[in-house]
């Protein structure tokens, strides 16, 4: 008799990703599951209480996958914040069915970094943390605009396009928040 087959906790969150990238979060479920790995729901149901608790592990691995793209995106510029704008819009367009998961489903309240990004923008621009939230806060209706486009194949940009685009509105928005600064890219 063949040994039955060990399903542990880090393959139903695998399976579970898989099944957001090619389906979306609303043919997420333990019999979709189950069919991705191979096995009955059983383990499914060992290994998380309920698809409520497993959802809240996804979001967890979400996170981790879309941090991955930020971190990537990191030290490629002379800009921060392009960083990690780029990484956004890579995650949204690499990552579809995360993205949505992460950004545009009923689990969705924000941007998860929103906290750390604010931070570092006070840290290497030299803002109060009043001025960075909502620095951040009219970028981010900019990148994630950018996001969706290339989310929903409606915008074949370039990593150049992107990058212009992400320096226009920061610079841009940088001039309007900080019109006595000198322009410290010229």
């Amino acid at each position: 008799m063949p040994k039955p087959k060990t399903v542990e906790r880090a393959n139903v969150l695998s399976a579970a990703a898989e099944i957001v990238r090619k389906q979306g979060e609303k043919g997420l479920n333990a019999r979709a599951i189950a069919k991705e790995l191979g096995c009955s729901t059983q383990p499914v149901y060992t290994l998380f209480k309920n698809m409520e608790e497993l959802r809240h592990a996804l979001i967890a691995e979400a996170k981790e996958r879309y941090r991955a793209y930020i971190e990537a995106h990191f030290g490629r510029t002379n800009n921060l914040y392009q960083s990690y704008g780029m990484g956004f819009v890579r995650f949204a367009a690499e990552e579809k069915g995360m993205f949505r998961f992460l950004f545009l489903g009923e689990h969705s309240n924000g941007d998860p970094f929103f906290g750390d990004i604010v931070r570092e923008m006070m840290r290497h621009y030299r803002m109060n943390e009043e001025t960075a939230r909502a620095f951040h806060a009219d970028m981010s209706v900019f990148y994630f605009g950018l996001a969706a486009l290339v989310n929903g194949n409606s915008g074949a940009l370039t990593e150049e396009e992107i990058a212009e685009a992400l320096d226009r509105q920061f610079y841009a928005l940088y001039g309007y928040y900080f019109p006595e600064r000198p322009r410290f890219w010229e």
